[in-house]
C-alpha cells in the first residue's frame, strides 16, 4: 500500500508538471529514436534494471506531445518478496488470496513497449511508458506456499519459473512481467537525456503445480526510484 501511495503521488506530480509548464516556442523533429540504459532501486533489496530502444514520433504541429514505440529487455530482482495471487476472478476477494513467499527472486523480459512524452522546453520534458506484450524468463527457484484456506499455518514448499508470457489487459487482468515508468527528463546534451521518475514493476512466478483454487499464478508489484541515460546516435 506504501508503494502504491508513492507511486500514485508521483502521478499526480507528473501530471502538475504538464499543467504547471511555460510553453516555449522549440522546433522539434518529427521523428527521433533513442537507446536507453536504466537502473532503480526499492524497499527488500530490489532492483531493477532495462535496456531500451525506442522511437517517438510527434503528433500535431508543434510536435511537442509525442507518441512512441519501442523494444525494452527488463530484469528483477529481490529478497524475501511476498507474491500474491495474480488472476483477477480471485483478487477481489481476501478470502481466495494466496502467498507465494519468494527468498531470492529473479525474473526477467523482453518487451514491446508504448512511450507517450510531451517535452515543454529544450531542456525538459516528462513521460509515461508501458510494456504491452512480450516473453518471460528466468530461472526456477524453490519458495514457500502459504495458504489463506489453513489460515497461513503450514507453509508447503514449491519449484516456480517466471512466467512466460506477458500482456498488458490493465490491472489485475495482466499476465506476466510488465514494466511502467513515470519520469522527468534534461537535456544533458543535444544528443543525451538523463531521466528519473517510479518505476512500476509487475514480477510474476508460476508454480510447477496448481494449489490452492486451481492457481499457479502468483504476482509482486514493486514500485522503485529509477535513473536512466538515454542516448539518440542519429543527432
Amino acid at each position: 500500500m506504501k508503494n502504491l501511495l508513492k507511486f500514485y503521488l508521483f502521478f499526480s506530480a507528473f501530471f502538475l508538471a504538464i499543467t504547471c509548464a511555460q510553453a516555449q516556442e522549440i522546433t522539434l523533429p518529427k521523428k527521433e529514436s533513442n537507446i536507453d540504459l536504466a537502473l532503480g532501486v526499492g524497499e527488500s533489496s530490489t532492483f531493477s534494471y532495462a535496456l531500451s530502444w525506442n522511437t517517438t514520433h510527434g503528433l500535431f504541429s508543434s510536435n511537442k506531445f509525442r507518441l512512441g514505440y519501442g523494444v525494452r529487455f527488463s530484469g528483477f530482482s529481490g529478497s524475501d518478496l511476498n507474491y500474491i495471487t495474480a488472476p483477477a476472478d480471485l483478487t477481489g476477494d481476501d478470502a481466495t488470496i494466496d502467498t507465494l513467499l519468494v527468498n531470492s527472486a529473479s525474473t526477467m523480459s523482453l518487451n514491446a513497449l508504448i512511450n507517450l512524452q510531451y517535452q515543454f522546453s529544450p531542456k525538459f520534458k516528462v513521460g509515461f511508458n508501458i510494456d504491452a506484450i512480450g516473453l518471460g524468463f528466468g530461472g526456477t527457484t524453490d519458495a514457500a506456499f502459504i495458504s489463506s484456506a489453513n489460515t497461513g499455518q503450514f507453509p508447503e514448499n514449491v519449484e516456480a519459473s517466471p512466467t512466460s508470457f506477458n500482456l498488458l489487459l490493465v490491472g489485475d487482468n495482466d499476465l506476466g512481467q510488465l514494466k511502467s515508468e513515470f519520469y522527468l527528463a534534461y537535456a544533458l546534451s543535444e544528443k543525451t537525456w538523463l531521466r528519473a521518475g517510479m518505476d512500476m514493476t509487475f514480477s510474476e512466478y508460476t508454480t510447477s503445480r496448481e494449489l490452492t483454487n486451481a492457481n499457479d499464478r502468483f504476482r509482486a508489484k514493486p514500485v522503485l526510484f529509477f535513473l536512466a541515460v538515454s542516448y539518440n546516435p542519429f543527432k
